[in-house]
């Protein structure tokens, strides 16, 4: 016998059409936020970007275009020998294409554009 479906109540009947952003998203707007951004920063939440050196070669500079610079930092790693890891930081033009690139993301799947705060105010 199956059971009654319950009641259909307006917290369960909305529906948000809005989509999780992409990691393309995510990482664009860290650095946009940020200012910078290292593997290891990108490996933990809200990015979740396991492969940085990859989305930053093949994603942001050949397919989007984007430049921007990068520097060796070293880390404690195993048993305390150092690990080197590239930082990496748009520059000021490309820092700017982003933020038109990451509302076209958002707007792509339902989300609101973010009103930029201008560099000038």
């Amino acid at each position: 016998m199956k059971t009654p479906a319950a009641p259909t109540t307006e917290a369960t009947s909305t529906t948000d059409d809005t989509r999780p952003p992409t990691k393309l998203e995510r990482v664009l707007t860290w650095l946009v936020e940020h200012g910078s951004i290292n593997r290891l920063e990108a490996e933990k939440a809200p990015i979740f970007d396991h492969a940085l050196p990859s989305t930053m070669s093949n994603e942001i500079k050949k397919r989007l275009g984007l430049e921007f610079t990068s520097v060796l930092e070293k880390s404690a790693g195993f048993n305390g020998m150092g690990a080197y890891y590239k930082r990496y930081k748009f520059t000021f033009t490309s820092s700017q294409a982003a933020k038109k690139i990451i509302n076209n993301l958002r707007k792509k799947r339902g989300a609101p554009p973010i009103q930029w705060v201008s560099e000038c105010d």
